[in-house]
């Protein structure tokens, strides 16, 4: 077993960095302004964090709670809001530990991984809805919440030799109530990571058929908690479910939704990622596809930066999808160009 950053001392350098990696982020375009009304300037933030650390006295503001009900399903979820030094310190310790997690997460966790993604899960699963066969869809119940913080502290502590980002890791953990915390890059990044030992169980699961191991999952794939596997056998597809429930639960405390194996047919399509793919076409979900058209008609009618990004950020599900007609029916590739050109502009320092 490798241990990343043994004996490592985090540096100022350290810190900086990562500030600069929260600023190009998503949360440092909206809350960059905080940085001056809060600490004054950049260097007066990374000196409270680095002597903070030094002595062991890294301390945050409370993280803001709210609800929100997800658009697509009605789901109610508790969502953080963590202060800015809280939210530096998440990328301080993603950065430093950017190894472990590309060495640990397996090739197709693709949710919110860089160069993955939407494109990477529709051409998975167009390549395997032609093979046929049998597919079940999984879900971990209650995965932010139901992942444990001292199970998390555990994983780290086994492959992190540095004391310094192991303190920092405690000191943001504590922040949090029984389990993880929606909203945080950190809690993103560690749930991932605890999830990782399942996608590998899976690939570990064979069976001994006439003189040869033979797997019982063809292929899996992983976006957030939700997990799809397929498989030519109904019944091994069954052992697999099996097999993965009994780990999670085991080593994680983790359990899954009720589950069924379907036949892949066109009654029965590979869904997942908002993705909904047939063997000749792939499609948006229909609540993803109305709230992206929205989003354009939106822009159209009023051309605000923020109306821009919104649409910017649905214009991956059309491109990537069958839905040439749509797009060229509501001049879509004129509305993006426009909305494209609108941020890059308010983004240019």
């Amino acid at each position: 077993m490798k241990t990343y950053l043994r004996n490592y001392e985090v540096s100022r350098t350290d810190v900086w960095a990562a500030l600069a990696a929260w600023r190009s982020g998503e949360s440092g375009h909206k809350n960059g302004h905080r940085v001056a009304e809060e600490y004054g300037t950049d260097a007066a933030l990374v000196e409270e964090i680095y002597e903070e650390m030094r002595g062991r006295r890294l301390t945050f503001r409370p993280i803001r709670r709210y609800r929100r009900m997800e658009p697509t399903n009605g789901k109610v979820r508790t969502i953080g809001v963590e202060s800015v030094k809280q939210q530096v310190c998440d990328y301080l310790v993603t950065t430093l530990l950017a190894d472990l997690y590309d060495a640990r997460l397996g090739f197709y966790q693709v949710a919110s991984v860089r160069d993955k993604g939407q494109r990477l899960c529709r051409g998975a699963l167009r390549r395997w809805v032609r093979e046929g066969g049998y597919h079940v869809k999984l879900d971990v119940r209650k995965c932010y919440p139901s992942t444990r913080k001292d199970v998390a502290m555990a994983v780290y502590t086994k492959y992190v030799g540095s004391e310094d980002v192991l303190y920092v890791i405690s000191a943001i953990l504590g922040t949090y109530g029984r389990g993880l915390e929606i909203g945080s890059l950190f809690s993103l990044r560690t749930m991932q990571l605890v999830l990782s030992f399942g996608y590998h169980h899976v690939e570990s699961l064979h069976k001994e058929r006439r003189g040869r191991m033979v797997r019982l999952v063809a292929h899996q794939i992983w976006h957030m908690d939700d997990v799809l596997l397929t498989g030519p056998s109904k019944r091994d597809l069954k052992m697999a479910v099996r097999s993965l429930e009994r780990y999670l639960s085991s080593e994680f405390g983790l359990t899954l939704k009720p589950w069924k194996v379907a036949r892949t047919c066109d009654a029965e399509p590979l869904d997942l990622g908002g993705w909904v793919v047939r063997e000749r076409r792939a499609t948006i979900r229909g609540a993803t596809f109305l709230r992206g058209m929205r989003s354009f008609r939106d822009f159209e009618r009023r051309p605000t930066v923020g109306k821009a990004r919104r649409c910017t950020a649905y214009w991956g599900w059309f491109a990537n999808g069958d839905n040439g007609g749509v797009m060229h029916r509501n001049h879509m590739g004129s509305t993006f160009a426009h909305a494209r050109s609108l941020v890059s502009r308010a983004e240019r320092p």
